[in-house]
C-alpha cells in the first residue's frame, strides 16, 4: 500500500512530437513537476505554487513511445512549503542490478496558498530510517539553496540592448493552454521554456543541435506569469569546460501594454554536445572579453559548485537510506 504522501504518474511521449527518438529535457521536468504538484497539493489540501526546483540531474535518456514512471513523495515541511522529492524511472529498461532505470530525480519545493496568502501545511512527520534522513537532508539543504538563489539574483545579467554573442533570446505570448488556478501560468511551462532557451544558447555556440541537459534545476520561481504576458527567456552562456556549457537563464514577464518587464524566475543549466554515440563532445571555450563577463564567469562557476555540492549530498543519501 503506498505510504500517505506519495504517488506516482506515468507518462509515454509519442514519436511525433520527438523526432530524435529521445524526450527532450524540457518535457521530462514538466512530468516531474506534475507529479511533485500533485503530492503537494494533496498533502496541503489546497492549492499549492512551485517555488523551487533543484539537484535535478539528467542520468539516462528517455525513450519516445516507453512507459514513463514518475514517482513523488514528501519528505518536508517548514510552515506552508512542502518538499517534494521527485524521480523517473523506466519499467521497461533496466539497470545492472534488473532494478527500472532511474532516468531523472530533482528536488521541488511547494508553497501552499489560499487567496494569495500562504497558508501553513500539516506537518510530515517522518517514521522509517529513510524518512528521517531525507527529512533532515531537505532540512540542511534549505539553507544552501537560499544561498544558491540570492547569489543568482545577484548574476550581472548584461544591460538591455547590450547582449552580447553568447546570448539568445526567447520571446511569446504566455498561452492560454498552459494556464492553471487564477489564470496564472504553470510550472512546467516555465521550466520547458527555460530548457528551450539553453538549449537554443548551447545550441549556437557548438553549431550543432544535438546538444542536451546533463543538469539542470535550481529554478527559483520569484514571481507568476499570467496568461497573455509577454515573456522572454534570456540565456546567456558564461562558463565552458571541456565537454559542457554553463548557460545563465533568467524569465521576464510584462502585461501587453507596455508596462516594464519583472524577473519571474532564474538558473542555471549545465548543458553538453552529444556525439552520434552518444558521448559528450570537447566545445569551444568561451573566453570573457570584459570585466564584468569575467566577474559573471566567477559568479556562475561558484553557484554552479555549490549547487552541485548539495545535489551530491542528496545523491549519497539516497544510495545510504532505504527506499521507505
Amino acid at each position: 500500500m503506498r505510504p500517505p504522501g506519495a504517488l506516482a504518474l506515468e507518462f509515454r511521449a509519442d514519436s511525433f512530437d520527438h523526432p530524435t527518438g529521445l524526450v527532450d529535457a524540457g518535457t521530462v521536468i514538466s512530468w516531474i513537476e506534475k507529479a511533485g504538484y500533485a503530492v503537494a497539493a494533496s498533502w496541503a489540501g489546497t492549492f499549492v505554487r512551485a517555488r523551487y526546483m533543484g539537484h535535478t540531474q539528467f542520468r539516462h535518456p528517455v525513450p519516445v513511445d516507453r512507459r514513463a514512471v514518475v514517482q513523488a513523495r514528501v519528505v518536508h515541511t517548514d510552515g506552508a512549503e512542502v518538499h517534494v522529492q521527485t524521480r523517473l524511472l523506466l519499467p521497461e529498461i533496466r539497470n545492472d542490478d534488473g532494478d527500472p532505470m532511474v532516468a531523472t530525480s530533482s528536488l521541488v519545493v511547494y508553497a501552499a496558498e489560499e487567496d494569495g496568502v500562504r497558508v501553513t501545511v500539516p506537518v510530515w512527520e517522518p517514521s522509517t530510517p529513510g524518512q528521517i534522513e531525507r527529512n533532515e537532508q531537505a532540512r540542511r539543504s534549505t539553507v544552501a539553496r537560499r544561498a544558491v538563489e540570492r547569489g543568482m539574483a545577484r548574476l550581472p545579467f548584461p544591460a538591455p540592448g547590450e547582449a552580447p554573442e553568447e546570448m539568445s533570446t526567447l520571446a511569446f505570448l504566455a498561452p492560454n493552454a498552459e494556464a492553471t488556478v487564477g489564470g496564472t501560468i504553470n510550472a512546467g511551462a516555465i521550466l520547458r521554456w527555460v530548457d528551450e532557451a539553453a538549449a537554443v544558447c548551447a545550441a549556437r555556440w557548438t553549431g550543432h543541435e544535438s546538444v542536451v541537459a546533463v543538469f539542470g534545476g535550481g529554478v527559483r520561481f520569484v514571481r507568476n506569469i499570467h496568461v497573455g504576458d509577454l515573456v522572454r527567456v534570456e540565456a546567456l552562456l558564461v562558463n565552458t569546460t571541456e565537454r559542457s556549457m554553463h548557460v545563465a537563464l533568467r524569465v521576464y514577464a510584462s502585461r501587453r501594454t507596455g508596462a516594464e518587464s519583472r524577473l519571474v524566475a532564474h538558473s542555471i543549466a549545465v548543458m553538453v554536445d552529444v556525439s552520434a554515440e552518444d558521448q559528450a563532445q570537447r566545445v569551444r571555450q568561451y573566453v570573457p572579453e570584459s570585466e564584468s563577463a569575467r566577474r559573471l564567469q566567477e559568479t556562475a562557476i561558484e553557484l554552479v559548485r555549490m549547487r552541485s555540492e548539495v545535489s551530491a549530498a542528496w545523491t549519497e543519501m539516497r544510495r545510504s537510506t532505504d527506499p521507505r
